[in-house]
């Protein structure tokens, strides 16, 4: 026996030891999976007898390799055990062969069964593979099911570990920005995740199951178009107050027209009026009367609209040029459109008033010049010339509105003696042709 122990090879014997060593490692490993699994009675039992097979030879392999360095007989181990271990490390070997084949063929099926069949681990492997965070807890808080996208949020958001949804949720209620029953929380990466609660029914429990969805891009979004949405929420008030404005404006402009238009007439009829008391023989009646009468309906806002048969206005202005005592020369030809003649009658009819009440005078002279860019023209009195340079108002500061809305020009001149000079557009639509 002695010589027997002596030419036993210690490598050899651990290296038997360490490969049944590893059949129980992998054996439980086996068991392990198939309980999680639920597999068959048969495979449980299979993978028990296999694990429990190889821990007991690993345990005698221990004692043998501890055997082996013995020189000689040891009192504590009685006959059979110094037989068992005495046995060649061979008769070892076959043992655990046929374990490691019934591991192998184990491991192979526990595989063949995960491919064909939804497992815990596989609904576990999926549930973490989701971009979305989602969690399951008991009614009391305590978490039953957390992916890891919902351990990573919590993380972010609380710098712990997620262990109880209940005041994982008093958290997100606190910090979070409530919209209905939803919850908004922004990491500090800027991310915004939005999380909803449910509860949940199954196998006879309540569960809470809260999800996390990551809605940073339509969040930005929503950000983007309310802030256009107040933009344009200002613009539409802007606007608002621009046509509010307008319309102020509008009522002004309107007033001072009329205002200027009643002076411009009164004016007129006045100035009519007095040449007809100082030169009754000289003074058409009928003109100041129908210049009274169109007065009078002007005053109580009767005045009709000026029908065709009415006497041009240009012509109307000289005849009333003249019959304040204004004689009016003519030089060049007179312009068909009638907006330009409408513009020369208002001119007309202005310096004519004008000539009479502040430069005593009695004549105009009225040069028409015409080109291929535009109309000028030029009128002059031969009255006593301005003191000072002309103010603009009243009825010259209506024409000049009048003309460059026909977009031409007017300049007042005065000196050496008071000159109106208007330039008037001559296109053929301007001039009528």
């Amino acid at each position: 026996m002695k010589a027997i122990w002596l030419t036993k090879s210690s490598l050899i014997w651990y290296a038997v030891t360490l490969g049944s060593l590893a059949l129980v490692v992998g054996s439980l490993i086996a068991l392990i999976r198939s309980i999680l699994a639920r597999r068959s009675r048969r495979i449980l039992l299979t993978a028990g007898l296999n694990l429990l097979a190889g821990f007991l030879l690993f345990l005698v392999l221990m004692d043998c390799a501890r055997f082996a360095y013995l020189t000689e007989p040891d009192p504590r181990y009685h006959a059979f055990q110094t037989a068992l271990f005495g046995l060649p490390w061979g008769l070892y070997a076959i043992p655990e062969v046929l374990s490691a084949a019934i591991l192998v063929l184990l491991l192979r099926d526990d595989r063949r069964y995960r491919r064909n069949h939804l497992t815990p681990d596989a609904i576990r492997e999926t549930v973490n593979l989701l971009p979305e965070g989602i969690c399951i807890s008991a009614p009391d808080g305590t978490v039953l099911l957390s992916n890891l996208q919902m351990d990573g949020l919590y993380r972010r958001l609380t710098g712990g570990t997620l262990s109880d949804a209940a005041r994982f949720r008093e958290y997100l209620e606190e910090k979070g920005e409530k919209q209905g029953d939803e919850i908004l929380a922004h990491t500090e990466e800027g991310a915004v995740w939005r999380f909803s609660g449910k509860r949940r029914t199954g196998n006879g429990a309540e569960y809470d199951q809260l999800t996390a969805s990551d809605v940073t891009a339509p969040y930005r979004i929503m950000e983007e178009l309310r802030g256009k949405h107040e933009h344009l929420q200002e613009l539409q008030r802007r606007m608002q107050e621009v046509s509010d404005l307008s319309g102020d404006m509008f009522i002004a402009q309107e007033e001072a027209a009329a205002r200027t238009a009643l002076h411009n007439q009164l004016g007129q009829v006045l100035l009519m009026g007095r040449h007809t008391l100082e030169h009754p023989d000289s003074t058409d009646a009928e003109l100041v009367r129908m210049a009274t009468l169109e007065m009078n309906r002007f005053l109580l806002r009767e005045a009709e609209a000026p029908s065709e048969s009415r006497t041009d206005r240009l012509q109307q202005a000289l005849a009333m040029a003249k019959s304040i005592g204004v004689q009016t020369e003519i030089l060049g030809s007179l312009p068909e459109n009638p907006a330009y003649r409408a513009l020369l009658a208002q001119a007309v009819q202005e310096c004519a008033a004008n000539a009479v009440k502040h430069a005593e005078g009695d004549h105009l002279v009225l040069r028409m010049e015409k080109n291929e860019k535009e109309w000028r023209v030029r009128i002059a009195n031969n009255g006593r010339p301005p003191e000072k340079p002309v103010t603009e108002s009243g009825g010259l500061l209506s024409l000049r509105r009048h003309t460059e809305a026909a977009g031409g020009t007017m300049t007042v001149e005065s000196a050496p003696a008071f000159a109106l000079v208007l330039r008037l557009p001559a296109d053929p639509d301007a001039d009528g042709r």
